[in-house]
C-alpha cells in the first residue's frame, strides 16, 4: 500500500492545502459514483422473483448514518471526530455475508491547534450473523482496507505539525439491528478501528480508535428463508 504524506508548520503554503483538498474531492466523487452504480443494481435484483419460501435467498441492504470516532494521539490525548458512514451488506449464506463500509469524520480544531482534521476509511470484509429473533438481529464483522488520516500535533514551542498519511486500516466490531417499518431498520454499530497517523517528529505511528455509528437501514432485498 502506497503512503502519502505532507508535513508542514503553522504557516503552510496555500498550494499544498489546495492540492490535498482537490485529492479529497476526487476521492469523494469516486465514492459517490460507486454508490450510484451499486444501489440501482441491487434494487433491480430486489425486483426479481425470489426463491421458494423453504429455501434461503440472499439479502442486500444499504445504510447511512451518524458516526462518532474517538481517536488517540499518544503523548497528546484523545480527540473526538464526527461525520457520516455509508455501508452496504450482502448476505449470500444463512449466517455469512460481506460488508463494504465507508466513513468520513472530522473535527474543526485538533488539540487546540486551530487546525481541522479528518479520518476517511474504505473497508470491506466478512460478516457473521450471531442470532436473529423476531425483528432483532446481531452480527460481528472484521473489515480491512485503507485509511486516510489528516491531523495536527503540537511541537515544542508554539508551533505544530500538520500532515496527512494514507495507510492500511482495519476494524473489528459488531452491531445490532432492529426492524421498524417495511424495508427500514435501525442499526447501532461499534468498532475498534486501527489507523495510522503522523506524530510531532513526522514519524508514522499506529493509532487506536473507537467508533460508534447509528444508521438507518434500507433493505433492498429481504431474507426469503430462515437460519
Amino acid at each position: 500500500m502506497a503512503m502519502l504524506f505532507r508535513g508542514f508548520p503553522i504557516k503552510a503554503p496555500e498550494g499544498k492545502h489546495n492540492e490535498m483538498r482537490a485529492e479529497m474531492r476526487t476521492m469523494m466523487k469516486v465514492l459517490a459514483l460507486a454508490f450510484a452504480l451499486v444501489v440501482p443494481a441491487l434494487a433491480q435484483n430486489q425486483m426479481q422473483p425470489g426463491p421458494p419460501a423453504t429455501a434461503y435467498g440472499p439479502t442486500y441492504d444499504v445504510s447511512c448514518g451518524y458516526s462518532y470516532l474517538s481517536s488517540t494521539i499518544p503523548s497528546a490525548g484523545r480527540i473526538g471526530l464526527s461525520g457520516l458512514d455509508v455501508t452496504g451488506h450482502a448476505n449470500f449464506l444463512p449466517r455469512w455475508g460481506v460488508a463494504v463500509d465507508t466513513g468520513y469524520v472530522r473535527t474543526s480544531n485538533v488539540l487546540a491547534t486551530g487546525q481541522s482534521g479528518f479520518t476517511l476509511t474504505f473497508l470491506a470484509g466478512p460478516v457473521f450473523h450471531v442470532f436473529e429473533a423476531k425483528k432483532t438481529q446481531a452480527f460481528v464483522h472484521a473489515l480491512v482496507g485503507a485509511g486516510l488520516v489528516d491531523s495536527a500535533v503540537p511541537q515544542s514551542g508554539s508551533g505544530y505539525l500538520h500532515g496527512w498519511v494514507q495507510r492500511p486500516a482495519y476494524a473489528l466490531g459488531g452491531g445490532i439491528e432492529r426492524s421498524v417499518a417495511g424495508p427500514f431498520a435501525v442499526r447501532l454499530t461499534g468498532d475498534y478501528l486501527r489507523t495510522e497517523y503522523v506524530d510531532s517528529t513526522a514519524t508514522v505511528r499506529a493509532q487506536n480508535n473507537l467508533r460508534v455509528t447509528a444508521s438507518i437501514v434500507f433493505r433492498l432485498r429481504e431474507r426469503q428463508g430462515s437460519y
